[in-house]
């Protein structure tokens, strides 16, 4: 178990120094030899007791380190990229804390060297602030290739991102100078065929002059490092134009009266239900729909096919159609009735019928369209029963039930009736 220190301890301890050094210098001013002793373990005891309350720590920085080529030759480039390294520390733990990657310059010295692949040791300064030690570089060494510096002029280029707003479009882009310098090692300006700029036209309806950097990029597109373009940006000129913009929109149409009493409208149709519009933008954003012109539909009991012509207008015009099919579906109301009828015998010539006592009359429903069965009149209904072919006695038998036209029988009650036949005699 470890002994706790008690948190004041250094500060009192400090003190005692203090006292005991004061009194002892008194008497020591009589022995300068003595003096000088007593000076150097005090500062022996101040260094001490200061390593003790704050000590050296050795870890990993946690970032990792940007290694950069010096003393390159004139003639000669970097062909590779360099690795990054790791750095092992050593300081006390308030200085480890305040510790940044702007603290280490770490490189690799090329002086002397020529075009070939290099295996270098890579060496870190530490800059901005004292009493901390690189104790290990992770690796140590790193593999730099040099190559021949060479040039060579490259097309200016670019790549449009985004598009247009509505009702606008690209039209021409154009730099303002056509071609650029490459320099850098020899293998990576042998595969840069141009320098792009990568031009973004989102939301820009007006054209414009502007500034944009120019990346070198090989026959496939790939962005190539590690070689300096010259000039490192240029102006582009870009023509926004205006354009006319199509919009979809629905097709609408009043309708004018109602069908005749005893008929509804079942439906409204329109081919198309919507068409296309071409416009300005401006004119076009408050169009949500066209209107047909009405049509008057005030006592029909049929239904309608017709062709109405689009109205024309000097906002916009339609694009490939110009009329609208319109089919208005008109179908009658119907409804029912009940009412009574006695049937009439037919094929009497030499017989003769009597109902059963408890018979009075047939109860009918009926169900038709509301404008004929509202005017049926009784002599429009006729029940009949015949009796040519019954014999004599009694017979249960099924009355007809004679109907105007769209009248339909829903019910008869009863539906059979019993009846005695006799047979006439003179």
């Amino acid at each position: 178990m470890k002994n706790r220190i008690p948190k004041d301890f250094y500060s009192n301890f400090l003190i005692v120094i203090k006292i005991v050094f004061l009194r002892t210098f008194i008497e020591l001013k009589k022995s300068p030899g003595l003096l000088l002793f007593s000076l150097i373990m005090s500062i022996s005891l101040w260094v001490f007791v200061t390593d003790t309350k704050n000590p050296q720590i050795t870890e990993t920085f946690p970032v990792s380190i940007v290694v950069q080529a010096v003393n390159v030759g004139p003639e000669l480039a970097v062909a590779n990229r360099i690795d990054t390294v790791q750095l092992r520390v050593s300081a006390s733990q308030n200085k480890l804390a305040s510790l940044t990657s702007n603290n280490f310059n770490a490189f690799v010295d090329l002086n002397g060297f020529g075009a070939r692949q290099q295996d270098l040791p890579v060496r870190v300064d530490v800059e901005g602030i004292r009493g901390v030690k690189v104790v290990e570089i992770i690796p140590a060494n790193l593999k730099v290739n040099l190559e021949n510096l060479v040039e060579k002029q490259v097309n200016v280029d670019f790549r449009a991102i985004g598009s247009a707003p509505i009702g606008y479009k690209l039209g021409k882009i154009t730099p303002s100078t056509n071609v650029a310098d490459i320099s850098g090692p020899e293998s990576l300006v042998n595969i840069i065929s141009s320098v792009v700029a990568n031009i973004n036209i989102t939301g820009l309806t007006v054209s414009l002059d502007q500034s944009f950097n120019l990346t070198p990029r090989s026959n496939g597109g790939s962005e190539i490092q590690g070689v300096v373009v010259n000039p490192e940006s240029t102006f582009f000129n870009i023509e926004i134009l205006k354009t006319n913009y199509v919009k979809t929109v629905p097709v609408e149409i009043d309708i004018i009266g109602g069908p005749s009493y005893g008929y509804k409208v079942s439906g409204i149709d329109l081919d198309p239900v919507s068409i296309k519009i071409n416009g300005s933008i401006n004119e076009l954003q408050n169009i949500n729909s066209v209107n047909l012109n009405s049509i008057n539909i005030d006592g029909r009991t049929s239904s309608l096919l017709t062709n109405v012509p689009l109205p024309l207008s000097d906002s916009y015009t339609y694009i490939d159609i110009t009329d609208i099919k319109i089919a208005i579906t008109i179908v009658p109301i119907y409804g029912s009735i009940r009412t009574t009828a006695i049937p009439q015998i037919v094929g009497n010539e030499d017989k003769k019928l009597e109902f059963d006592e408890n018979f009075r009359y047939i109860e009918l429903t009926l169900r038709g369209p509301l404008d004929i069965i509202s005017k049926l009149q009784s002599f429009d209904i006729k029940s009949e029963i015949d009796i040519s072919s019954l014999e004599v006695g009694e017979q249960t038998v099924r009355p007809k039930i004679l109907l105007p036209d769209n009248i339909a029988l829903v019910s008869s009650e009863p539906s059979e009736i019993i009846v005695q036949i006799y047979e006439l005699t003179e």
